[in-house]
């Protein structure tokens, strides 16, 4: 009997939690990170393949590859020390407010390093702060972000 009792409360909390997720987020967007497999041509017929196959069909990802002394900005590769973060004219805050601009059709993925929670969370805050979706992906230190946009610039919507 106790067995079936906390069978029946795990459901409900499962239950309960699906509902928030949903009441949360009416419009079911899922913001998705590092999608390795997005670009191969398999599932599609245009050799391209959809962008995000298991996510996101909607927004196009812009990354920020955050290291504990630096961001790297993609698209572009612009290299942007925290000591900068400091100045309003900074390259992230032009970037930011580029895709607030945009929002309907981009978002952020912060790319967090070893040791670089403390910019992340400064970083996801800026976000916010400009109602931007974000998503997280934790990196490798020595792991290479190999950033390719090819399907939205072949669709023109770049």
């Amino acid at each position: 009997m106790a067995i079936l009792i906390m069978t029946i409360g795990a459901l409900v909390v499962l239950l309960v939690s699906n509902t928030l997720i949903i009441i949360s987020n009416p419009n079911n967007t899922a913001i998705t990170s590092v999608v390795t497999f997005s670009l191969t041509g398999e599932d599609s017929d245009d050799g391209m393949g959809s962008p995000f196959p298991r996510g996101n069909i909607v927004k196009e990802p812009s990354y920020i590859d955050v290291h504990r002394d630096r961001l790297v900005l993609y698209p572009g590769g612009i290299v942007v020390p925290v000591r900068d973060l400091e100045r309003s004219d900074n390259p992230l805050n032009t970037f930011l407010d580029r895709i607030r601009e945009n929002r309907n059709a981009e978002y952020v993925v912060l790319l967090v390093r070893p040791r670089a929670a403390t910019v992340s969370r400064r970083l996801a805050k800026a976000a916010r702060d400009r109602d931007i979706d974000l998503g997280f992906e934790l990196f490798e230190a020595n792991r290479d972000v190999d950033y390719e946009r090819r399907y939205l610039a072949t669709m023109g919507m770049l």
